[in-house]
């Protein structure tokens, strides 16, 4: 039995739930006097695992995550809530992973304990990368990245024992909840989770080089509610894109000021609200183009514009080439 599913087991009799095998994968559920629960533990391959924790408990818990074969990293994101960390058999001060950060931590012997605080939402996953459970028969980009993670984080560090705290990221989580919706089965539910793991670890790779570079977190002055609100701005704009917004009623919306919602989306986009609206309308022309029920004099007005030669500009910008050319390439295929 893997490490993982047996600390599941241990979880398990601690809060008197019941397990459930899913392929390869096991979910805990509890819901009794103790508490409220749902983890879900998913074995990859080269050393890797994921474990998504979603607590609302009684009592405050402490969870042992172990460490029996020696060099081990956690990256650590919380969802939702914050909880705490320290070392076992440590009596330092302890760490804080507060709601949408990521933290790296790494060992070369010991265990981990987190300590949830009871009558609180706590959500957070966590992927562990184990040097030691690297197998030839493994694929070898799979080796590669765990040797490359070790490398990164014990050979460069030269240290023993190390955290890091990064910066508010909401990219994360975003990618993170993907795997909440994953309906697919088989090789095909592998191979789906284990890109969005290796795209978790390269966004965090990612933020952990430029915090280092910089000594510094995000650069702007909005709070972590701020950039909430802002988040929700855009996530609005996503479903609709089509809708005739602006920035007064944004800002109404949103209960910003029209200088700090345009530095959210440059800190969380890297453009202006108005250029982050022209892109999610192109997108959303690409795929009417693609789907071929409309022309497109009726996608221009079905995704908010009323100049069919404006579109046409910013469309050429995207993809280098007119909506028409990119229609008739579109009809191509499908006869093809």
């Amino acid at each position: 039995m893997q490490l993982q599913h047996k600390q599941l087991n241990k979880l398990n009799h601690q809060l008197g739930g019941s397990i459930t095998k899913v392929e390869e994968d096991r979910i805990m559920q509890c819901h009794n006097e103790k508490g409220i629960g749902r983890v879900v533990s998913i074995p990859l391959e080269a050393g890797i695992s994921y474990t998504e924790y979603n607590l609302n408990l009684k009592e405050d818990n402490e969870l042992v995550l172990e460490n029996t074969t020696g060099s081990v990293l956690y990256f650590i994101y919380c969802l939702e809530g914050q909880f705490h960390y320290k070392w076992k058999n440590e009596n330092g001060q302890r760490g804080t992973i507060e709601e949408l950060q990521t933290v790296i931590l790494g060992s070369k012997e010991s265990s981990l304990k987190l300590q949830i605080p009871k009558e609180q939402a706590i959500s957070f996953a966590v992927i562990k990368v184990d040097k030691t459970n690297t197998f030839q028969s493994e694929s070898g980009e799979d080796v590669a990245l765990n040797q490359q993670l070790f490398y990164q984080f014990f050979t460069v560090c030269k240290s023993e024992r190390f955290a890091y705290h990064g910066t508010f990221n909401l990219k994360i989580k975003e990618q993170l909840l993907q795997i909440r919706t994953i309906r697919e089965t088989g090789l095909v539910r592998k191979l789906l989770i284990k890109g969005i793991i290796h795209f978790t670890l390269a966004l965090e790779l990612k933020q952990y080089r430029r915090d280092r570079e910089k000594h510094q977190g995000l650069n702007t002055r909005l709070t972590k509610k701020e950039l909430l609100r802002v988040n929700e701005a855009i996530e609005t704009i996503e479903h609709r894109p089509e809708y005739s917004y602006n920035i007064d009623y944004l800002c109404r919306q949103y209960g910003l000021s029209a200088a700090k919602l345009q530095e959210g989306f440059k800190v969380l986009q890297g453009c202006t609200v108005v250029n982050f609206i022209k892109k999610q309308r192109v997108e959303l022309a690409e795929e009417l183009i693609k789907a071929g029920e409309l022309n497109i004099s009726e996608i221009v007005y079905t995704i908010g514009f009323t100049s069919r030669s404006y579109f046409s500009k910013i469309f050429k910008q995207r993809f280098n080439c007119t909506p028409k050319y990119y229609q008739d390439r579109c009809k191509n295929r499908v006869m093809a």
